[in-house]
């Protein structure tokens, strides 16, 4: 009987996929837009402490 080719488990598979989504092509492009959309104004309304604590539970 032949044998089974062994599974990938899911933590190598998201490697891989991060690896091939994440390349080195792109990268400063990448980086750029992350870091400008991180410098734009933050939200203008501001929350409670109640409403904090329930989008965010356990924290």
């Amino acid at each position: 009987m032949a044998k089974r080719a062994p599974k990938e488990t899911p933590k190598n598979r998201f490697e891989e996929l991060k690896a091939k989504h994440f390349s080195s092509r792109g990268r400063e492009r990448r980086i750029a837009k992350a870091l400008e959309v991180l410098n734009r104004p933050g939200p203008t309304f501001k929350l409670d402490r109640d409403t904090v604590k329930w989008i965010a539970p356990g924290r």
